[in-house]
């Protein structure tokens, strides 16, 4: 079968929703399928040559331009006439100009949500309300996030498809660090306390900061490291007005972060909204116990008690309440590390997605029923 994904730019395959596009587009080609993959817009990484298949720039501009629009218009008749019936469009100009344009060349669309719509302003919504019609499906990472896009595009829920993140299994599965329970009292080095996020306001690191403060100021040995790219130099203010700057680590950017997961004892991600976090799939993939916000998606994958805990956006005190019922309680956090071990294998796996994603593009070929 022929597939187009569209995205508005495509920077780094290791950002949340470019990880998920390449792992797709992996799985598929392997399966024999014919993708073709197109940009609004050019990056350093898109013109590399690093990717599976070749990127197309469509060159697009504002998107109140009536060229941009032509140029999308074009670009789907060229794919109506090399036999592709589906495109599946992610980021959000695309997700406004595709939908009519394509539909205009004789295509389907489906567009993706993978957030809870922190980007949407007034002028995008009044958009996609009046674009979404031209959708004949739209595919979400999470139930929060359908709720959301059902609530604020006017999506029918019969449009609405939730399809989680998909991981690889086996061999480069990372190892959980510490397989026997240990103290705080018979142990040298410090806890690692760790997340992986970037420094944005939206994931809320400070709050994580404060907490770890209280917990090593209440004689706890612990340590911070936080896997992520962005200006550091506000938090690392912090860090020294709390006192704790020996006991935190700025690890910047990274390629490979479970690398630095398997070494956290406990892992954290306390940001203000999340869609389907990658971040804690890493760290259910690495058997580690999670403590993070009850927003969004998060629910979905943590049972608070069970196989991490649940906290409030911005409640600092029970973050660091939860943090320290971990750290005084190994037995419990390698309990929680290998139960995230054994759901990651059942609940989202690669293969999972691909089949799901497969037959809901077959349902999508003309002459079809409609999704």
């Amino acid at each position: 079968m022929k597939l187009c994904i569209v995205m508005d730019r495509y920077e780094s395959p290791y950002a949340g929703t470019e990880s998920q596009v390449l792992k797709l587009v992996e799985g598929l080609t392997q399966r024999g399928w014919t993708i073709r993959f197109a940009v609004f817009r050019a990056s350093d990484y898109s013109r590399s040559d690093a990717f599976p298949v070749a990127i197309e720039e469509l060159d697009i501009g504002r998107i109140s331009d009536p060229r941009s629009w032509w140029a999308v218009y074009r670009y789907g008749r060229m794919l109506a006439d090399d036999g592709f019936g589906v495109v599946h469009v992610f980021f959000n100009d695309a997700s406004v100009v595709c939908p009519p344009m394509m539909r205009l060349a004789g295509l389907r669309t489906l567009i993706s949500r993978r957030d809870m719509g922190f980007w949407y302003s007034g002028v995008y919504l009044k958009a996609l309300r009046l674009t979404d019609r031209f959708v004949h499906g739209v595919v979400c990472n999470s139930k929060a996030v359908a709720e959301i896009t059902a609530q604020l595009e006017g999506v029918p829920e019969s449009k609405l498809h939730v399809i989680y993140n998909g991981y690889p299994e086996g061999t480069e599965e990372c190892s959980s660090s510490g397989d026997e329970p240990d103290t705080q009292q018979n142990r040298t080095q410090p806890l690692i306390i760790g997340i992986v996020a970037n420094l944005r306001p939206i994931k809320r690191i400070e709050d994580l900061i404060e907490a770890v403060a209280g917990v090593i100021h209440s004689g706890r040995n612990v340590e911070l490291r936080i896997v992520g790219g962005g200006d550091e130099v506000a938090y690392r203010r912090r860090v020294e007005k709390l006192g704790i700057a020996g006991q935190v680590k700025f690890l910047g950017s990274q390629p490979d972060p479970e690398r630095h997961i398997q070494e956290f004892d406990i892992a954290v991600l306390c940001s203000e909204t999340e869609g389907f976090s990658n971040s804690i799939i890493e760290y259910m993939r690495c058997g580690k116990p999670v403590v993070c916000t009850d927003t969004g998606g998060n629910p979905e994958i943590i049972d608070d008690g069970v196989n991490g805990y649940l906290v409030g956006v911005g409640d600092v005190g029970s973050l660091a309440e939860r943090l320290e019922a971990l750290i005084d309680n190994p037995d419990r956090r390698l309990a929680m590390g290998r139960l995230n071990k054994e759901q990651m294998a059942k609940r989202y796996s690669l293969e999972s997605m691909l089949n799901q994603y497969i037959r809901l593009y077959h349902l999508l070929e003309p002459g079809m029923a409609e999704a």
